[in-house]
């Protein structure tokens, strides 16, 4: 993939579209851009930053705790697929594995940054949390999906807050064992810089539509307080509001061989009863309304907040995923 930046001197716009027509011929992808533009500097600075996170995403390892939830019939990535496509490979490890009788010690900031009176129930989360982080060095993991519903009836407790503080500890970290979408908060990581929320989709009504879970890294609130599990009510699980003015929603199909990427405007932060804890209502595009009504990839989309619809789509195209707005 190349960036071709032309300028008004020594005939590089006739050397750059001569180049870009014999690229397309050969089936060789590109971005030509005019160096005068005042956004090349942008253009230039994503690319350098795309460039650098696919190369390191290649050879990244994910941790699939358990199996994928039985209800999620588009979200799961063939580990042949991810292997070839993102340089990823799956490891797949059994909740046997993490012994959590035998954690005595949670640490000190997991229990300071969550504000609950229900003093036990943090420490049975922060005893997941460190179960979880214990994985890392010993399969030697960059990001984890965990079926989460499966602790939740075993034990009673949830992972919801241990999955919040390993995504702010910069470990992206997906539930459900939703595999696409553990492929999509670590390449938001590497080439944003910014772990994503990984939400469902709990309605779409017009050009509204509603998104919520219990997950979101603990960095990308604006304030949150704990609550329990929605579908259960067990356990603790986090509520509050998520930061900026505009979110930018992606999510790839199955395959890999597709994204959805828009822009959205947050237009609310509600607490309906029939929805996961932390909830933000967005504004939709007709596009994105369509999308939503005829063709979603499924039901989890990863939501950053701020603009980074450039840097996303760079990414697709360098990874040669077509991109669907």
């Amino acid at each position: 993939f190349y960036l071709i930046l032309a300028s008004r001197e020594n005939n590089s716009w006739a050397s750059a579209t001569e180049v870009k027509a014999w690229m397309n011929q050969h089936n060789i992808s590109s971005i030509l851009i005019d160096f005068e533009d005042e956004k090349a500097i942008d253009i230039v600075n994503d690319f350098y930053n795309v460039r650098n996170g696919i190369r390191r995403l290649h050879g990244q390892r994910l941790g699939l705790v358990g199996n994928p939830s039985d209800w999620l019939v588009s979200s799961v990535v063939s580990p042949f697929i991810m292997q070839t496509r993102l340089g990823v490979e799956q490891v797949d490890i059994s909740w046997n594995d993490i012994i959590l009788d035998e954690v005595k010690q949670v640490a000190p900031d997991f229990m300071s940054l969550f504000n609950t009176e229900n003093s036990s129930e943090l420490f049975e989360s922060g005893k997941i949390y460190e179960g979880l982080a214990s994985l890392v060095p010993f399969y030697r993991l960059n990001a984890l999906s965990v079926e989460c519903f499966s602790l939740v009836n075993q034990t009673c407790h949830t992972a919801c807050l241990a999955l919040s503080k390993l995504n702010l500890d910069g470990l992206p970290l997906g539930c459900e064992g939703d595999t696409c979408s553990a492929l999509g908060l670590m390449l938001g990581y590497e080439v944003c810089g910014i772990i994503p929320w990984m939400a469902n989709t709990a309605y779409v009504n017009g050009d509204k539509a509603l998104f919520a879970h219990c997950t979101a890294p603990a960095n990308l609130y604006k304030k949150f307080k704990t609550q329990t599990h929605y579908e259960t009510d067990k356990g603790l699980a986090l509520s509050g509001e998520i930061k900026g003015e505009v979110v930018t929603l992606f999510r790839f199909e199955n395959t890999l061989n597709k994204v959805f990427i828009t822009l959205a405007k947050v237009t609310d932060h509600p607490k309906c009863k029939n929805a996961c804890r932390t909830q933000l209502e967005v504004q939709l595009s007709e596009s994105a309304q369509s999308y939503f009504m005829h063709s979603p990839f499924g039901n989890h989309h990863l939501i950053l907040p701020g603009d980074w619809t450039q840097r996303v789509k760079l990414a697709s195209q360098l990874l040669r995923i077509e991109v669907v707005e």
